[in-house]
């Protein structure tokens, strides 16, 4: 099975924003053990971007717009290594896919796999989070280059052809990787837009929202009745205090 293991550096986190470069290693994976079998096929390279690169991100992966003017993918390259692999990888399947697809509209409908996602890392490793960094330390997978997109790509391969076990007959994370279903990345959301309410007139009364609520009833104008209710009870009243005498003799 030849397995895609890709990484992807950006000009920020929001759907705004672009890749700047992409990361790609292909290697031939043996389908039981999921030991590696060979690489076969790398590539690396960088692009200038339609958006501005946030400097958040440059203080990550060290990359400004000047460094990347005039600089387009190979996409050749890409779609080569793309087209030969069963699955592709991802420590971050969701982000890498809805960045990629700026510049590889059809990359978030390919077979994935998501390393964060589909694994459980704490069964294996006491790890406060699954970043690729910690899980790197941790393990004491050196790192020349961190957050350099091919160098993400080599760090995690070591990382996932390392057995589960210590006997020979043990898989590789790679293999329980591969042997979960499908990973279907999320596409960013689309917002909503809500059509304001319609003014009402001053005179005009708003129906309830819900329709199963009971609409309020027409109003009425009972000022009279409520007059002649009032005369009547002070009546009564006044008519009882005259005979109360009369009574108290009985």
């Amino acid at each position: 099975m030849l397995v895609a293991i890709v990484s992807t550096e950006t000009t920020g986190l929001t759907p705004a924003d672009e890749p700047i470069s992409i990361g790609l290693l292909l290697v031939e994976v043996a389908p039981r053990l999921g030991s590696l079998v060979r690489e076969v096929d790398s590539y690396y390279g960088s692009r200038e971007p339609d958006v501005p690169v946030e400097p958040a991100s440059t203080g990550v992966h060290g990359m400004t717009i000047e460094m990347l003017r005039g600089k387009r993918f190979d996409m050749d390259a890409v779609n080569a290594i793309l087209d030969a692999a069963d699955v592709l990888v991802a420590h971050g399947a969701d982000f890498t896919a809805r960045m990629l697809a700026t510049v590889l509209p059809g990359i978030p409908a390919r077979r994935w796999r998501c390393s964060i996602r589909q694994l459980k890392w704490a069964q294996y490793y006491q790890v406060p989070n699954h970043k690729l960094d910690t899980i790197c330390d941790h393990l004491g997978i050196f790192r020349p280059r961190p957050q350099i997109a091919l160098d993400d790509c080599l760090s995690l391969a070591k990382v996932l052809f390392l057995r589960t076990g210590t006997s020979e007959r043990a898989g590789t994370h790679m293999a329980n990787l591969l042997a979960q279903s499908d990973f279907v990345p999320a596409t960013p959301t689309m917002v909503q837009v809500v059509a304001p309410a319609p003014l009402i007139e001053p005179n005009e009364r708003a129906e309830p929202a819900d329709p199963w609520l009971p609409k309020a009833a027409p109003e009425r104008n009972d000022g009279p009745v409520r007059a002649l209710m009032l005369v009547a009870m002070m009546v009564v009243g006044v008519a009882a205090v005259l005979i109360w005498p009369d009574l108290l003799r009985w």
